[in-house]
């Protein structure tokens, strides 16, 4: 069943209920006021009657005779009757044509405890009521034919009206559900044109505030995102097999070249020399993939309890045995006593990994070949600050260096794939950190690493 006919049909049962539980209410409250009425009515004509009894006696048959002439709202088939407190039947008058209605001795004894009596006898009411002035009991019985008119006037008033509220409310609530799913079928028919090749097109979310404009726009979010990764994805894939193409295609080249003829053992030395350069490059093309490929996985990810500084001065060392040329100058302004203000939820491994990157980068793109580090751990976050005397790099530049494979002006030739930057943003952000870059001409250029740490 479909969300249209769902709400349709809960609407429906729901409004007929309360109208078929309103309809009982009216009917039953109208019942009661119309017997109680009714009630009042023979009780005032119980009451009269005993009084004109007690005045006049053998003449009161005339008397009520008069009064039913006289009054409009006399009793229908009427019944009266009359006895003493021993239960003898000392006057009775009755409507021609009407049966007379006799209660039973044990009525008449209930009567004298209670002082009034109502009960129902075939098509008529019968109230005894109880003198104590005269000592003898009054029992009037009429038919309520108005009031039997009325309820079944309302009765057919239910009976046909009661389908036709249901109808219209059958009615009301499919044009009801239809306008409550219209934003949905709406949404339904956006999210069928959203494909892989068409991650453009977006939801409508309009001016509206409710929860599914909401929806609709978290939606929008999420396409957001997904879009970003995928061009990312599209130009990593782009750049990543034009970057692999290469090398191979060197290779390849040289030795296509190398056997076109015979050649002495010192060219082929040169070739063979050449190539071992390009395969270096492959492999480190190749474990940089898939490092950034690794660091994109979080489950696939070993987090620890890790000291930083230990890390920063692990990935110090193999900067500086790695590349003697280079210089990395690390200070740690004030060591707190707290060891957990040194301790982040981390991977070792892709911490060494990141922090090596900045090193080589600072050094590579320096004049002096020098890299300063500054370690400050306050509180609930370990800052690192990465200076190098590079030249200044514009703030369009600044916008594209995590991309893969982006490489600023002032690589200057330098060897590299333009990976590392890509790889340590993506590492930082596993540890739930930031990065941030800074450029000018008299600081140079600043990397800012922020990691939360196990301070509480």
């Amino acid at each position: 069943m479909k969300l249209t006919s769902k709400i349709n049909l809960l609407f429906t049962v729901i409004v007929s209920g309360i109208l078929l539980v309103v309809a009982i209410i009216v009917y039953n409250v109208t019942r009661q006021q119309v017997e109680d009425d009714f009630h009042q009515r023979l009780l005032g004509r119980a009451r009269n009657s005993a009084n004109l009894y007690t005045t006049f006696k053998e003449d009161t048959s005339n008397l009520i005779k008069t009064m039913d002439a006289s009054l409009p709202g006399s009793l229908v088939n009427k019944s009266i009757t009359i006895y003493r407190k021993n239960n003898e039947l000392i006057y009775q008058f009755h409507d021609s044509g009407t049966t007379a209605v006799y209660p039973d001795t044990s009525l008449l004894k209930r009567v004298r405890e209670k002082g009034e009596i109502f009960y129902e006898s075939g098509e008529k009411d019968v109230l005894l009521y109880y003198s104590t002035e005269g000592h003898f009991t009054t029992v009037v019985a009429a038919e309520n034919i108005p009031g039997h008119e009325y309820l079944n006037s309302l009765e057919n008033i239910f009976l046909i009206y009661l389908p036709v509220a249901i109808l219209v409310t059958l009615i009301a609530g499919y044009l009801f559900s239809r306008r409550l799913v219209k934003p949905i079928k709406e949404t339904i028919h956006d999210v069928k044109l959203i494909t892989s090749q068409n991650l453009s097109h977006r939801l409508y979310t309009g001016n509206n505030k409710d929860e599914l404009a909401e929806l609709n726009s978290t939606f929008n979010d999420l396409l957001n995102r997904l879009e970003e990764s995928f061009n990312i994805q599209k130009r990593f894939i782009a750049n990543a097999s034009h970057e692999l193409s290469t090398p191979l295609t060197s290779v390849s080249s040289q030795v296509e070249v190398a056997l076109l003829q015979e050649r002495s053992s010192d060219e082929y030395r040169r070739v063979l020399s050449s190539v071992l350069e390009d395969v270096k490059g492959l492999h480190q093309l190749t474990r940089n993939l898939l490092e950034i490929a690794k660091s994109g996985t979080q489950g696939a990810i070993e987090l620890n309890k890790v000291r930083i500084d230990e890390i920063l001065l692990k990935a110090h060392s193999d900067v500086i045995r790695q590349s003697p040329g280079f210089r990395a100058e690390i200070d740690f302004p004030d060591l707190p006593e707290d060891e957990n203000e040194c301790i982040v939820f981390g991977n070792p491994h892709l911490l060494h990994i990141a922090f090596k990157n900045i090193m080589e980068n600072g050094c590579k793109y320096s004049p002096d070949k020098t890299v300063k580090v500054r370690l400050i751990l306050k509180g609930r976050e370990a800052k690192l600050v990465f200076i190098n005397k590079s030249d200044t790099i514009s703030a369009e530049e600044i916008s594209h260096l995590f991309e893969p494979f982006y490489r600023s002006s002032n690589a200057n030739g330098e060897s590299g794939f333009g990976l590392g930057l890509t790889l340590t943003r993506r590492i930082i952000r596993l540890h739930k950190g930031s990065i941030d870059v800074s450029s000018d001409p008299e600081q140079g250029t600043t990397f800012i690493i922020m990691l939360p740490t196990m301070q509480k």
